[in-house]
């Protein structure tokens, strides 16, 4: 007998399989317009758009019902979850392996290609269906790979009493918002590529479309910064190494477009201000969508070992190698076809004024990008090349791309300070030796106090004051052209004139959250202090200054999974537990590490093996940790003000 929920995946299946001529009709439909001369028929796009988009939700409906309802006749599902999974978990296990995550790269992809039809009916309608078209085309690519490849809704016979597991380290609340959020910045990329290479197909002029692709690209680019904040937290609380990044070739995958991504929305802000760089900006919305597609071929291909990625048969790699290289391929032929056919007139600009330096930001973020993909794709390059294995790991990263964010982050604290066109050398002075004495001042108090001596800890810390001191600059300054009345009612009026040009200060705020970032990435890279050790109750760990001592060792369980559990006390005042885990379907163990967090630094416990007795322990002291997930949260509330301002006027 054929359940309902069966029903319904079959429902779901065959919506999927709707969508892929839906997909091509969308992507058709321009040139089926221009060949019978039917322009009518290019409105085929907008309604494909909002077809897809409810085909897609049926589709993950149905396969989220099969999740929550246990419906292991779906192979999918067998394979990622089981009865004892907790419901938060058989959710998120629709994306937690290969063929689900696929479906939420597409169903992210069609839900951003419907707010594109919904923005571009009134802003854009003459050009939107090439846009779409686009998108169209991206979506048939993916349908193909799920449907013919990647089916997450292929059927299994006989029917398990019970599924296998979702991935142990995935069953953690980081993970139900993780991917989500990270691939949101991936596929939104896709928006300012389609719309570049509509405006390079169509002539259609940079005014209209640079404010256009301008908030599109900055949306994506918020997106992807608070996805990988997400990530690091994860690996940070769920991995138990004490650690948030550790240079992955999966995490660089994404770090990749993040950078490329950070230099469109700064370039396009050039353009947009001095009517620069518009090859450079066309160029740069190409590449950070292909690089976004690029880390899709590293984490399904099965060419990368890494805890982030889904092993996977070759014939999906070669598929998707294609798809990428197709994409990326007609994209920079339409570039190179179409790109010196609508240039902007460049006006000669003065060394010394915020155009230059957001130039040298972008020749920086650039660079720092062409480092990080020759680090993770060269050990592949050569492996296929010369069957030779070599691994690239952090020291080469720390060495060649750490100094080149610290001088971007040294670049952005200046750049507030520089007007456009040209800068007066005195005037300048004038705005900067304030700042620049806290930076000084901040370096040397950090090289007087910090323990081990640490020159890359004082420059980090001097540049990150650089950069606070002068948005503290800028909001006084701010304060100063108010009224007299507005004065009195400070800090409101200067809260309300914020809010009234809350681009300007948004971008102040994402750049304080880089500041914070910085600083709390330079105290728990450099400073991080920690012990392994073996204990039995009663021990006590003495580590910075903390007394960790281990109170009781017994066992524990969970609704999916038995436990061995460590109490500890911190300093005679907070409790800490640590677990080692085995859970009951995959018998896969893990650790959950006891953390106690303050303001300054994080105590972090983590259980190791038992022998005779005794435990291993490691402790952490990891100082300003938090200040990295608090930098993360200021960049993305940056962001959002940023969004909700209407695109400013161009100077003239």
């Amino acid at each position: 007998m054929i359940t309902p929920s069966q029903q319904l995946i079959e429902l779901g299946h065959f919506a999927v399989m709707l969508a892929l001529p839906v997909a091509l009709l969308q992507a058709l439909a321009p040139l089926l317009a221009r060949v019978l001369r039917r322009p009518e028929l290019a409105t085929i796009a907008v309604r494909g758009a909002w077809l897809q988009l409810a085909l897609a939700a049926l589709g993950w409906a149905a396969l989220t019902q099969a999740f929550v309802t246990d419906n292991f006749s779906v192979w999918y599902v067998a394979q990622n979850s089981n009865i004892a999974l907790p419901l938060i978990y058989k959710i998120s296990a629709v994306w937690g392996g290969h063929e689900g995550s696929l479906y939420l790269w597409y169903s992210i992809l069609v839900s951003w290609t419907a707010g594109l039809a919904w923005y571009g009916r009134r802003a854009f309608p003459d050009r939107l269906p090439v846009a779409l078209a686009v998108q169209g085309a991206l979506s048939a690519g993916f349908l193909g790979l799920i449907l013919f490849l990647s089916n997450p809704f292929a059927r299994l016979l006989p029917v398990p009493v019970d599924g296998r597991d979702l991935n142990p380290l995935l069953q953690d609340p980081g993970m139900a918002i993780h991917p989500p959020m990270l691939y949101m910045g991936y596929v939104g990329f896709s928006i300012p590529f389609a719309l570049v290479l509509t405006a390079l197909l169509t002539r259609w002029p940079a005014e209209d479309w640079l404010p256009v692709v301008r908030r599109w690209a900055l949306a994506a680019f918020g997106f992807l910064t608070i996805g990988i904040m997400l990530g690091g937290a994860w690996a940070y609380y769920e991995l138990g190494w004490g650690g948030y990044w550790a240079w992955d070739p999966v995490e660089n995958a994404s770090f990749m477009p993040w950078l490329t991504g950070a230099a469109l929305v700064h370039s396009l802000m050039v353009q947009e201000q001095r009517r620069l760089l518009h090859s450079w900006n066309l160029f740069l919305a190409i590449l950070t969508f292909s690089l976004s597609l690029l880390g899709t071929f590293l984490v399904r291909s099965g060419v990368l070992s890494s805890v982030h990625a889904f092993a996977v048969d070759p014939g999906r790699g070669a598929y998707i190698l294609a798809f990428l290289a197709l994409v990326v391929g007609g994209a920079f032929a339409v570039l190179v076809w179409r790109g010196g056919a609508a240039q902007t007139s460049p006006r000669p600009t003065a060394w010394l004024s915020r155009e230059t330096l957001l130039l040298g930001n972008n020749v920086l973020f650039t660079v720092a990008g062409a480092c990080v993909f020759l680090g993770t794709l060269y050990p592949l390059f050569l492996d296929v090349t010369a069957e030779q294995k070599i691994t690239v790991a952090a020291p080469y990263f720390n060495s060649v791309v750490v100094p080149q964010l610290l001088l971007l982050v040294l670049l952005m604290g200046f750049t507030p300070s520089l007007p456009w066109r040209r800068a007066q050398p005195q005037a300048l002075w004038s705005r900067l030796k304030w700042p620049v004495l806290v930076a000084v001042s901040a370096g040397a108090l950090t090289l007087a106090l910090a323990r081990p001596v640490s020159l890359l800890a004082a420059a980090a810390v001097a540049i990150a004051a650089l950069a606070v001191a002068t948005i503290a600059a800028d909001l006084w300054r701010g304060g100063r052209g108010l009224a007299a009345a507005e004065r009195r009612a400070w800090p409101v009026s200067l809260i309300l004139n914020a809010w009234r040009v809350r681009r300007h200060y948004g971008a102040l705020l994402a750049h304080f959250g880089v500041a914070v970032a910085t600083v709390g990435l330079a105290a728990a890279g450099l400073f991080r202090q920690y012990s392994m050790v073996s204990m039995a109750d009663g021990d006590v760990l003495e580590l910075a200054g903390h007394r960790v001592e281990l109170v009781s060792f017994g066992p524990a369980s969970g609704p999916n999974y038995d436990a061995e559990r460590a109490e500890f006390r911190l300093d005679d005042r907070v409790t800490l537990r640590s677990e080692r885990r085995s859970y009951h379907a995959s018998r896969m163990p893990t650790t959950e590490s006891g953390i106690h967090s303050t303001a300054l630094r994080d105590v972090y416990v983590v259980l190791g093996e038992t022998r005779d007795g005794r435990h291993t322990v490691t402790a952490y002291v990891n100082p300003l940790v938090q200040w990295i997930w608090a930098g993360g949260a200021l960049i993305g509330l940056g962001v959002l003000m940023c969004l909700s301002e209407r695109p400013a006027r161009r100077v003239a």
